[in-house]
């Protein structure tokens, strides 16, 4: 077995080590098994987006939670069967498959947010402040990315 080499992590790549270092605590305090582990379940996120959103497609869930189509497709079943959200099939496509929040599920989600505040302290809101205006000064460079081209995917000659 051979030993790797542990990268460099001076000042010069502090903002992506601190990107890497948000991601991954953010993940571990927001997911979890079963309803009462992890502070944010994926249940939870999906719930946020729809709130946010009219009608959420499964690709754009996909995409903004970076999880499984068939891990989707498990929950989503299950938060209809609890009657969290509703799926409804577009009208000229019939292939397409929307999603929107019911108002249990906005009631569930607004329980979930409050018991989160309650948990937070003084010191972890004036944190989540700071990463509050860090988060959209990430969105900005995120969107200046998209915009020269910098975030699209490169195209393969797959056949």
């Amino acid at each position: 077995m051979y030993a790797m080499k542990q990268i460099n992590t001076n000042e010069t790549n502090i903002f992506s080590k601190s990107i890497v270092e948000i991601k991954l605590i953010a993940d571990r305090i927001a997911e979890g098994k079963g309803e009462e582990a992890g502070i944010f379940s994926n249940m939870h996120q999906i719930l946020y987006i729809l709130n946010k959103q009219e009608t959420v497609t499964p690709r754009e869930l996909i995409m903004e939670l970076n999880i499984a189509k068939s891990n989707l497709a498990i929950l989503a079943k299950k938060m209809i069967k609890d009657g969290y959200i509703e799926s409804h099939k577009d009208k000229i496509n019939k292939r397409e498959i929307f999603y929107n929040i019911t108002d249990l599920g906005r009631e569930v989600l607004a329980k979930k947010l409050n018991n989160i505040d309650t948990v937070c302290t003084g010191d972890a809101k004036k944190v989540v402040t700071i990463l509050s205006r860090a988060i959209d000064e990430l969105r900005k460079i995120e969107e200046e990315g998209k915009s020269n081209g910098s975030g699209k995917k490169r195209k393969t000659n797959a056949k």
